[in-house]
C-alpha cells in the first residue's frame, strides 16, 4: 500500500469531559470532546476536532432523545472537511424519527481507479506517480425520516424511511494525462444529484452504540431522477446485521455479522459506482480500492469488554475480525460468487464517560499491505 499506509499517529483521545446532567450515566445531555493530531505522508500535518452530544432526556430515554455529532478537520496541505449530523428520535412529538446532516469538504489526494472488475490498477503507477489522484470539492446534505409501522409491530421497531439528499462533486485542477481525464468518465465536469431515498428498517438491537444482542435488517433504494439532477441513476441496497451473545468463557463476548449487497445502474457519476475497502469494508486495502456497479461485502467480529475501571466510567475492550467481498459489473453477474478479497485484523476500544461513547483503534491485513484506523464506534 505504499505511502497510503505510512502513518506516524499522536492521536490525542480525550482531554476534558463537560456533563450537564444528573449522575445517571444516561440521564440528562453528556457532551464529549475528542481531540485529535496525526501526521502521514499524503496530507501533512491534520488537526481535527469532534464533539459528541448525547441528550438522554431526563427520563433516561434508549436510545436517546438526540444524538448530534459535528467534525472538523484541516490538514497543512490545504485539505479541509467539516460534517455535522443531528439524530432525533421522537422529531416534532409526531413519532417520526429524523436524521439531519450536511457535510463539505476539500480533498487535496482523492483518487480513482476505474471499473476493477474488468482492469485493475498499476500499484507501482499509484505508488510512484499522480497518475490516479485528482483534487475534489464536495458539498452533502439530506435529511432522512422513518415512520414506525406500528400496525405492523407493536414494538416500533419496523420503520418505513423516506430521505432527500443533495449531492455535488467536481474534481478539481485535472490533467490531460491524469487516468481520470484518460477514461472519459461521468461527472468528470462535476455533477449534481437531487437523491430521493425510500426503504424500510427492522431494527431488533438491544443497544445502536453497542449491540450484544438482536439484529437489524434495512432495505432500500437510492433515485436520482431527470431535470433535478445532472446524471439518471438508481442505486439499490440491503444490509443486515446479526449480533449473538457468546457467554461461555472466561469473558464475555459477542459474535458481530454484517452482510451488504449494493446495485447501481445508469448514467452514474464516478463517485456514484458502489465500492469496497477502508475502514468500513475490507479493513487493510485503502480506501474505495474496488470500484464497480456492484458491491457485495461481509464481516465476522468477535467482541468482546475485558475490565471497566471507575475512573470516568472506563470500559477497556478488544476484537478481532476478517472481512470479505468483491465488486462486479452489471455485464458480470457470473462471477458473484469468486475470487472474492479477504481482509483480516485486531483492534481495541475504549468506552469513555457513558456507555455509548465508544474509541476505537483497528488494524488490518490484506494481500495489498496493512491499514491503520481510529476513529469513534464500532465499524458497524
Amino acid at each position: 500500500m505504499g505511502k497510503f499506509s505510512i502513518y506516524l499517529v499522536a492521536y490525542t483521545f480525550i482531554l476534558s469531559s463537560i456533563a450537564f446532567s444528573q449522575d445517571s450515566l444516561t440521564v440528562g445531555t453528556k457532551f464529549v470532546p475528542v481531540p485529535e493530531l496525526s501526521f502521514n505522508t499524503d496530507d501533512g500535518v491534520k488537526i481535527a476536532g469532534e464533539v459528541h452530544v448525547y441528550d438522554y432526556g431526563y427520563n433516561g430515554k434508549r436510545p436517546f432523545e438526540s444524538f448530534s455529532r459535528v467534525r472538523v478537520s484541516y490538514s497543512t496541505i490545504g485539505a479541509f472537511a467539516l460534517h455535522g449530523s443531528r439524530d432525533v428520535v421522537d422529531s416534532f412529538g409526531s413519532g417520526t424519527r429524523a436524521f439531519y446532516y450536511g457535510f463539505l469538504s476539500r480533498n487535496l489526494s482523492d483518487y480513482y481507479f476505474g471499473d476493477t472488475d474488468k482492469q485493475d490498477y498499476n500499484e507501482a503507477v499509484f505508488e510512484n506517480t499522480e497518475y490516479y489522484h485528482f483534487e475534489m470539492f464536495r458539498a452533502d446534505f439530506g435529511v432522512l425520516l422513518r415512520t414506525p409501522l406500528e400496525s405492523w409491530d407493536e414494538g416500533e421497531r419496523l420503520q418505513f424511511k423516506k430521505g432527500i439528499s443533495l449531492v455535488y462533486e467536481t474534481p478539481l485542477e485535472t490533467q490531460s494525462t491524469d487516468f481520470i481525464q484518460s477514461q472519459n468518465i461521468e461527472g468528470l465536469d462535476g455533477a449534481f444529484l437531487t437523491i430521493l431515498e425510500m426503504g424500510l428498517i427492522l431494527d431488533q438491537r438491544n443497544s445502536e452504540f453497542r449491540a450484544g444482542n438482536g439484529y437489524l435488517l434495512d432495505i432500500g433504494a437510492r433515485y436520482a431522477p431527470p431535470l433535478v439532477s445532472t446524471h439518471h441513476n438508481l442505486n439499490s441496497y440491503v444490509t443486515a446485521l446479526g449480533f449473538l451473545p457468546i457467554e461461555r468463557g472466561l469473558i464475555p463476548s459477542t459474535l458481530a455479522a454484517r452482510f451488504s449487497f449494493l446495485n447501481s445502474v445508469g448514467d452514474k457519476p464516478y463517485w456514484v459506482n458502489p465500492s469496497l475497502g477502508g475502514s468500513g469494508t475490507l479493513r487493510g486495502f485503502i480506501y474505495r480500492r474496488f470500484t464497480s456497479d456492484n458491491a457485495i461485502s461481509y464481516s465476522l467480529e468477535l467482541r468482546s469488554w475485558f475490565f471497566s475501571l471507575p475512573f470516568k466510567n472506563i470500559d477497556i475492550g478488544g476484537q478481532v475480525f476478517v472481512d470479505g467481498g468483491r465488486v462486479f459489473a452489471n455485464d458480470n453477474w457470473d462471477s458473484m460468487f469468486s475470487n472474492h478479497k479477504f481482509a483480516l485484523g485486531l483492534g481495541g476500544v475504549m468506552s469513555i464517560f457513558i456507555p455509548d461513547f465508544i474509541l476505537k483503534a483497528e488494524i488490518g491485513f490484506s494481500e495489498d499491505g496493512t491499514g491503520i484506523y481510529l476513529g469513534t464506534g464500532y465499524s458497524f
